[in-house]
């Protein structure tokens, strides 16, 4: 038996279709009007811009706070020399630079620096090297060579030098840069010491830290590695400075120089109950790199002042315009020529020719002066038209 409405859906009819359609036709434009209300609605449009607002705004914060932390940050690398200060060092404080090779091993380092705005900075460093020498230990036995390999962790507090030797509140104001450096580290180490070999005869253990060996007691002292252990541990205290100079706004180039105390004496894996702590010294040069600093933060060239040109036209007369300029003087009576030489009527015509032809002259050489005086401008009088340095006017 089949059931009506279950075929019905299974097989519709025209009527059907046609019911549900006008259905459709006649509820649709209700639910689009009612969807465009719930859009349009003021308040609803409020809330959401003010929604939208509030994310933006904490979004630019936590930019903001995130730029910020950068902000004196930076990250460098160095590479350079070490150079070792204790028990088997055959040197007061540097080594002989004609066994260069033997004493000075390379090192290098990699930190994280961040810089705050009083001039006090924290620095975080990894250093890691190779050390070597030796030398004489009594008058009857052999010399002793060792060599150490280390890695050294450092944290560091850095002083702005230069900030407090000049006094200036901007810190970025100088394109060089001088920080005093002191801090707490930890350094791991292994070492071994050998007789150095005499003619054919191949170098001994005399002793090691870090490594094991196939016998702990040999009768004679005398050690064969069997492999690397773990690395002995020592407590560093680091004392140093770092100089620098601004190349761009970027980036730097460095200088520094750590020593490094250590709190042990087996740095060379050579120990007396009378010696020191032994210490080791550290070169390097290398590159900063500064984060959110900008070209406006780089130290500008100073512009030197320019030279005013010389006035060539009063170069000439081999003094100032100011030494040359006549000065305003009052006469209290006439000249002594004029008073003993009076032009009167009687005198002749060549007289006063005469007169006429010298006043003229000296007229002319004023204005030849004058042309001079103003650099050559415009036309001198003789050579205007008209007038004949030879005639009188």
């Amino acid at each position: 038996m089949k059931i009506p409405i279950v075929d019905s859906i299974k097989n519709p009819s025209f009527e059907t279709v046609k019911k549900s359609l006008l259905l459709i036709t006649l509820f649709l434009p209700f639910i689009v009007v009612g969807e465009g209300l719930g859009n349009s609605d003021p308040w609803v449009v409020a809330y959401r811009i003010q929604q939208k607002k509030k994310s933006l705004l904490l979004d630019a914060e936590e930019d903001e706070q995130m730029i910020k932390l950068f902000n004196g940050f930076s990250i460098g690398v160095s590479g350079g020399l070490a150079l070792f200060h204790g028990s088997l060092a055959d040197y007061d404080i540097f080594a002989p630079f004609e066994d260069f090779g033997n004493y000075y091993q390379f090192g290098w380092r990699v930190y994280a620096e961040k810089k705050f705005d009083i001039g006090i900075g924290a620095k975080l460093d990894f250093e890691k090297g190779t050390l070597g020498g030796g030398r004489l230990i009594g008058k009857e036995s052999l010399p002793l060579d060792f060599e150490s390999e280390y890695s050294t962790v450092n944290l560091k507090a850095s002083f702005d030098v230069l900030n407090q030797l000049f006094g200036s509140s901007d810190l970025d104001s100088y394109k060089f840069y001088l920080n005093a450096e002191v801090g707490i580290g930890l350094t791991f180490f292994r070492a071994i010491s050998t007789w150095r070999p005499v003619g054919t005869q191949q170098g001994e253990i005399r002793d090691f830290v870090g490594y094991t060996v196939v016998d702990d007691n040999p009768p004679t002292q005398r050690y064969v590695l069997e492999g690397k252990d773990s690395p002995a541990t020592a407590l560093n205290i680091p004392i140093g400075f770092t100089a620098g100079y601004r190349v761009n706004h970027k980036t730097d180039l460095t200088l520094s120089y750590v020593l490094n105390n250590l709190m042990t004496d087996r740095l060379d894996s050579w120990d007396r109950e009378f010696s020191a702590n032994d210490k080791y010294s550290y070169w390097g040069v290398g590159l900063r790199y500064n984060f959110n600093r900008y070209k406006e933060d780089y130290p500008k060239k100073k512009k030197k002042p320019k030279k005013e040109p010389k006035d060539k036209k009063w170069s000439l007369f081999g003094s100032k315009k100011e030494d040359v300029q006549p000065n305003d003087v009052a006469l209290p009576a006439p000249l002594e020529s004029r008073q003993s030489n009076p032009i009167t009527p009687d005198q002749s015509d060549e007289q006063l020719n005469d007169i006429k032809m010298k006043m003229f002259e000296l007229q002319l050489k004023l204005f030849e002066m004058q042309y001079l005086l103003d650099g050559g401008e415009g036309t001198p009088p003789a050579q205007q038209p008209g007038i004949s340095p030879t005639s009188p006017k």
